[in-house]
Formats: C-alpha cells, sequence, structure tokens
C-alpha cells in the first residue's frame, strides 16, 4: 500500500515537471527580438494573443490592458531595449545601455518608460526612481485588428520610429539616432 501511493506521489510529480519543462521551453506568448540593421539597437519581448480578449479599455469592462494602469508592455518577462547608441527622444538622452520598457497605456496616448532596473518576470512595476526617461505617444486606431502584440521599428525622413500595436490600436514614438 505504501509503495502504491509513494508512486502515485511520483508520478503526479514527474507530470507536474513535464507541465512546467513544457511551458518554459514553448511559452503562449513567444519571445521576439527586433533590431534597427547596423545600428546595435534590439528590443526583446514576449508576443501575447488576443484571442477574442478585449484587449485595451476601461478595467471594470474587463480590457486585459486597462487604461491608466502599469503595464509590461508584452508577456512573461519585462520587454527591454538595448542600445550601443544615443537615443534622443524629444530633447532627452537615452544614453547606451540596457534598460526595460513600460508603459501606461490610455486611449489618446501611451506614458512610455525607460527603466535601468530589467526585471525578468514583469509582474511588478518598477521603482519610479529608476527610470531614466519617459516620453508621451498618441494613438491611433487601425482599421484592421492586429492578432499578436508587435513591436517593430519604422522611419521617414526625420524620425526613426518604436511601434507598438495590437488588436486595432497603434504608438509611435519618435526618436533620433545620435
Amino acid at each position: 500500500m505504501k509503495k502504491a501511493i509513494l508512486y502515485s506521489l511520483l508520478l503526479i510529480f514527474l507530470a507536474f515537471l513535464l507541465f512546467v519543462i513544457y511551458t518554459i521551453t514553448n511559452p503562449t506568448s513567444p519571445l521576439e527580438t527586433v533590431s534597427i540593421k547596423n545600428q546595435d539597437i534590439t528590443i526583446t519581448y514576449s508576443r501575447p494573443y488576443k484571442k477574442d480578449r478585449l484587449i485595451f479599455g476601461n478595467e471594470k469592462d474587463g480590457a486585459l490592458v486597462p487604461n491608466g494602469v502599469y503595464w509590461r508592455t508584452g508577456a512573461n518577462k519585462h520587454t527591454f531595449i538595448e542600445t550601443e547608441k544615443t537615443l534622443i527622444f524629444n530633447s532627452d538622452s537615452l544614453f547606451p545601455g540596457k534598460y526595460s520598457i513600460y508603459t501606461i497605456p490610455n486611449s489618446q496616448s501611451w506614458d512610455i518608460y525607460f527603466n535601468k532596473e530589467v526585471y525578468y518576470l514583469g509582474i511588478y512595476q518598477p521603482p519610479a526612481e529608476s527610470d531614466v526617461l519617459n516620453s508621451k505617444a498618441p494613438t491611433s486606431q487601425l482599421f484592421n485588428s492586429v492578432e499578436q502584440f508587435t513591436i517593430e521599428f519604422s522611419n521617414d525622413s526625420i524620425f526613426n520610429y518604436i511601434d507598438f500595436t495590437w488588436d486595432k490600436t497603434k504608438v509611435s514614438l519618435p526618436f533620433k539616432i545620435k
């Protein structure tokens, strides 16, 4: 009888261990790294899916990312940027280094923060005293819904942009490379 209980517990433990290993190696929000070619600037983030959920909106409506509330800007680990160049956002400089990115989305604009604390789990908001730069960027509404959260770099003749798109929302944060 004792052997049967021990074998059952061992089997349950092994099943749990296999589940944990599978979850870590096959996350539902895969890790992605984007970069600006030949500029040594990368952003690493996890890409959650919409899955028929309300993404941005009011907390009382059940939004996954409520207006006015801290968001790690992705899933799983903190989103972070690594740069070997100085980046200029408005008149503020982000010096070479590695920084976490977190946001506070709202319907008309997002507050985007760069923080010197790079956490490996983005559950908690980094301390405000570790913020090195923050900027505000307007939202724009997309005609078609984007199923998976996406961060990309784009540019025009004046600026480079960090573009955040998900569901029907797009936010483009302009910057220059020094």
